[in-house]
């Protein structure tokens, strides 16, 4: 790119010295940041000045005035807008920031190359645009990054897909769009009349808090819960004690009931089988709910004088996961800290709000919009250019990227625009350059992102003034898409995408679709969907949607979730061949919302092997007491329950036809 000194005025009170560097807007914010090392200690030590010329409320066309005395904060930088002055233009226009710049900024600052950023610095990338995933978006942005990068458990995102999935989320939060309800909720007449049938005469609340979750052999409520809520003057209720007996049922379960807030600790010293299927329940009930989890540290831990296993510390890890998936889908920020979670238990009561109410200053992890699909978005590009890379080749001209515009927004995008674009970044006319020379220009699927997301922006903004300019100003018109001209060398994926041999059984595409049943719960080696539910179902003209497996089930992705809810019935099997914790923690938290679920429920019995493992006695007994309780709490709901999987199956056809 040429750069020219210019001599225009410099800003009052700006150096005499300060020397002014002029390019075509807004490249000019790339050459400022180029000339101090961006990844050097000193790269915040740049700030820039608008330079005014003698006419006033007058900005000349990239000029600025570097500032090095000054170490600002690049806040600073982002909330930069200027006044754009066109020579021999009777017409000023006021144009913001480019997004692609204003991302780049975000990235510099966190990203461990100029095209890597770890998984485990995303979600505080997001948080610094007062943007706030889930763990499980960030989990399905990761996740649909590989695949559509054809990397192999690759843990970072690239540039481009952090531009694609930063525009989506900001364009949804924006927007403010809901939370769609379930297929599988039933109308407000039916909910009110199953209301009534429920409902039962509940005394005042004796008590604040209700402390559940993990029991013995866990030390946490006399520790710390109990003696911080004493000296803040909390009332609460305490489940463990020495001697338990029968009348101990009775003013549990009310105390239960009329807690205002309940708070739960998921331990890793005991399995909590049946404490996190009742958390996952109560989430779904719309219950103030405070959740703290203190995930399993490894293979090899030491569970109630147990080994755990590998194949069991996995399936220990995915409930875990599941149960803070489900919460966080409510909005309700997820602990890891007892103490924090205590103070912001009393914080909810001194100021009556809502868990989803608690902010960073609070000691929280905020959730917004944990409902959206983020991941499906960068599939659709994905889709687009294999579309287009008919060669294989790993990148598309851009009369390519002219189509794929067309094709994502229905509008027409004139391949001259992108041909300014290059001339722009080149530093000529466009009139300089042969048609030849465009025709060479390739894009690769990482530099297509960061010009999909910029073209995306700059579409939803509608600025009026880029029609009243266009017939004067063409050039400059089209130079409001440079953010992205120099950016794109920045830009270089560390492998091509596309070289590689497609994939043809493994590539995941989610689509806005409905079903008639979720065949949730027990997976292989059972073959209960196969042998009893598919050909029922295709004999009765249903249609059903299977659950993924594999990396895409290790936690709860937004777009499994809304396939799940999308679907009129959701059954569940839990057979007696698997531990189906997460399964379990999946149903009671759909119970609690009120869908139309069916169950099957089939108990362990002594001496069984899961995996190719026999299970000791007291993992028999936790795994089955969290059955007894799904079993118990399905019921009190009103969600039939079955033992053997072809009553379950049709019960679940039933509820399908009598919708229909």
């Amino acid at each position: 790119m040429t750069v020219r000194r210019s001599s225009v005025p410099t800003a009052p009170g700006a150096p005499h010295s300060t020397e002014v560097i002029s390019a075509p807007y807004p490249t000019i914010f790339v050459c400022l940041l180029e000339r101090v090392n961006p990844f050097s200690e000193h790269r915040k030590a740049v700030r820039l000045v608008p330079v005014r010329s003698k006419a006033k409320h007058q900005t000349w066309l990239g000029g600025f005035a570097p500032e090095t005395c000054q170490y600002p904060s690049m806040e600073n930088l982002l909330d930069i807008s200027l006044e754009i002055y066109f020579p021999n233009i009777s017409l000023d226009i006021y144009i913001p920031v480019e997004s692609l710049v204003k991302l780049f900024l975000i990235w510099n600052e966190r990203a461990d190359s100029l095209n890597k950023m770890g998984s485990q610095v995303v979600p505080h990338t997001f948080h610094d645009m007062d943007m706030f995933p889930s763990s499980s978006q960030v989990h399905e942005m990761l996740q649909c990054a590989n695949e559509c990068s054809k990397r192999q458990n690759g843990d970072y995102i690239t540039f481009g897909e952090f531009c694609v999935y930063a525009s989506e989320l900001k364009s949804c939060y924006d927007n403010k769009i809901p939370r769609p309800t379930p297929l599988s909720k039933p109308t407000k007449e039916t909910r009110r009349l199953n209301s009534k049938r429920r409902s039962t005469f509940t005394r005042p609340s004796k008590y604040q808090v209700f402390l559940g979750g993990s029991c013995n052999p866990t030390t946490w409520r006399k520790d710390i819960a109990i003696p911080t809520f004493k000296r803040l003057g909390i009332t609460y209720y305490n489940p463990q004690v020495a001697q338990w007996g029968p009348e101990l049922i009775e003013l549990e379960n009310q105390a239960k009931q009329n807690a205002e807030v309940m708070f739960f600790v998921i331990d890793n010293q005991t399995r909590s089988v049946a404490s996190m299927i009742e958390a996952a329940q109560i989430a779904g009930t719309q219950r103030k709910l405070i959740l703290v989890v203190h995930e399993f540290e490894k293979p090899g831990s030491v569970v109630m004088g147990e080994t755990i296993t590998e194949k069991e510390f996995r399936d220990l890890q995915q409930g875990q996961r599941y149960l803070q998936d489900l919460v966080e889908r409510q909005g309700i920020p997820v602990f890891d800290n007892i103490n924090h979670a205590v103070q912001c238990t009393a914080t909810i009561l001194q100021k009556n709000i809502k868990p989803q109410d608690l902010t960073i200053q609070d000691a929280a992890h905020p959730v917004k919009m944990a409902y959206l699909q983020i991941g499906d978005k960068l599939i659709k590009l994905r889709e687009v250019f294999d579309d287009l890379d008919s060669d294989n080749c790993g990148s598309i001209t851009l009369k390519d990227i002219a189509m794929a515009f067309k094709i994502l927004t229905s509008t027409d995008l004139h391949v001259d625009n992108l041909k300014s674009m290059i001339a722009q970044e080149r530093g000529v006319c466009q009139e300089g350059l042969e048609d030849g020379t465009f025709d060479n220009i390739r894009v690769d699927f990482n530099q297509f992102c960061c010009i999909m997301t910029e073209l995306r922006n700059q579409a939803e903004s509608e600025i009026s003034n880029f029609t009243t300019l266009r017939n004067k100003a063409s050039d400059i018109i089209c130079s409001v898409f440079t953010p992205l001209s120099k950016l794109l060398d920045w830009v270089r994926p560390e492998i091509r995408p596309g070289v590689e041999e497609k994939k043809n059984g493994n590539d995941i595409a989610y689509a806005t679709t409905y079903r008639d049943v979720y065949l949730g719960g027990s997976k292989k080696p059972s073959l209960w969907r196969e042998e009893i539910a598919i050909p029922l179902l295709k004999k009765k003209g249903l249609t059903y949607f299977i659950p993924q497996d594999g990396v895409w089930s290790e936690r709860l992705i937004p777009m499994e979730a809304t396939n799940m809810e999308n679907s009129q019935v959701l059954l569940f099997v839990i057979k007696n061949d698997s531990r189906s914790l997460a399964d379990m923690i999946l149903a009671a938290h759909y119970v609690g919302l009120g869908c139309r679920i069916v169950l099957c429920i089939q108990y362990i019995e002594e001496d069984t092997e899961i995996d190719g493992e026999k299970l000791s006695s007291q993992a028999v007994k936790d795994y089955n007491r969290g059955r007894v309780y799904l079993s118990d709490l399905a019921t009190r709901a009103n969600v039939p329950v079955f033992e053997q999987v072809d009553e379950a199956v049709q019960c679940a056809v039933n509820m399908c036809l009598q919708n229909s």
